[in-house]
């Protein structure tokens, strides 16, 4: 598999991320804003566009790593540490509105 088609499968796959985000917003657009949840939804809403921009920037990274496999195994590396990272902060964040 050379970098072009991982490039295509990662840019496919931010598409998730950013349709998640646009749901997350509606959702708290219908509630009332001044409610807690409001800046919870918002929170998660940036975390997931941050995401899928992190999948479209892996994606040119692909094209750049070509089929290069060193470069390959650089960049999902880096891609899998920053989705993670981000999943962690969405997870802490959950956590702290729930408790405080």
């Amino acid at each position: 598999m050379d970098g072009g088609t991982i490039a295509l499968a990662f840019a496919l796959t931010s598409v998730p991320a950013f349709l998640v985000a646009q749901s997350i917003a509606r959702s708290a657009q219908r509630r009332d804003p001044d409610r807690a949840e409001s800046g919870l939804a918002l929170t998660l809403v940036r975390y997931m566009r941050i995401v899928g921009g992190v999948m479209l920037a892996g994606a040119a990274a692909m094209l750049w790593a070509g089929a290069d496999t060193r470069r390959i195994v650089i960049v999902v590396l880096g891609v899998a540490l920053l989705v993670n990272a981000m999943a962690i902060a969405m997870l802490v964040a959950v956590a702290r509105r729930r408790r405080g």
